[in-house]
């Protein structure tokens, strides 16, 4: 299959992914595309690139965006979604396009000329599958708090597991350095994960000595002191 012949199946691909978004939105014949996103030196953020055509139709463009995959000889064998959770994007019409965007042209060999638009994907708003709109940043900035999210609270929750298993076996009646109170009555007072406060909880999320059990705050800077 050649590239054009790839390229044209998998936009079917890709438009068939935002059927139900588009009949949310209530548009019955979409201009969808599928379209690749690059950095470019001395541009901020990411960027994509448009026919003259594409913005000359004068409506709203949807885009997916892709990757192409290629074998070891360099040829492109595939295309695949270039975000993990297929959004939709749009870039709304813009009639002052030719004054706004940068362009860049090329001639061929019978004189006619094609210009292509380079456009920031911060133009564009990306639409959620209710047909929502929200701008760009926005959908980067929900992304990354999605990625940090579960990630920081596991890693945060195992802290309390660890505290317990390096303290416990010591001595039950050995003192931490420098502490005036007995570790093996301090823990028995409240060693039940389900039990401890919020105060505590906090303590543990944020690896701080904030919490009021001397025992927890103590194990919380000897862990802090060995990272």
């Amino acid at each position: 299959m050649n590239n054009n012949n790839l390229r044209k199946e998998k936009e079917r691909e890709f438009y068939m992914q935002h059927m139900d978004t588009f009949k949310s939105i209530g548009l019955a014949d979409p201009f969808f595309t599928i379209k690749t996103a690059f950095f470019k030196k001395g541009k901020f953020g990411k960027q994509c690139q448009f026919f003259e055509w594409e913005l000359k139709k004068g409506e709203d463009i949807y885009i997916e965006f892709y990757e192409n995959v290629y074998d070891s000889t360099g040829k492109n064998t595939d295309i695949v979604p270039g975000i993990e959770d297929r959004p939709l994007f749009k870039l709304k019409y813009n009639p002052f396009y030719h004054e706004e965007y940068d362009v860049t042209e090329t001639v061929d060999a019978d004189g006619k000329v094609d210009r292509k638009y380079l456009v920031s994907l911060g133009e564009m708003v990306a639409v959620l599958p209710s047909g929502q709109e929200i701008s760009y940043a926005l959908f980067e900035k929900r992304k990354e708090e999605a990625k940090l999210e579960v990630p920081q609270l596991q890693q945060s929750l195992s802290i309390f597991p660890d505290f317990e298993e390096e303290f416990i076996k010591r001595n039950k009646a050995e003192k931490l350095p420098g502490s005036d109170f007995d570790i093996d009555k301090s823990v028995n007072e409240s060693c039940i994960l389900a039990n401890i406060s919020l105060k505590d909880f906090a303590a543990i999320m944020l690896v701080k000595p904030v919490s009021d059990k001397e025992w927890l705050n103590e194990l919380i800077k000897q862990t802090k002191s060995e990272i």
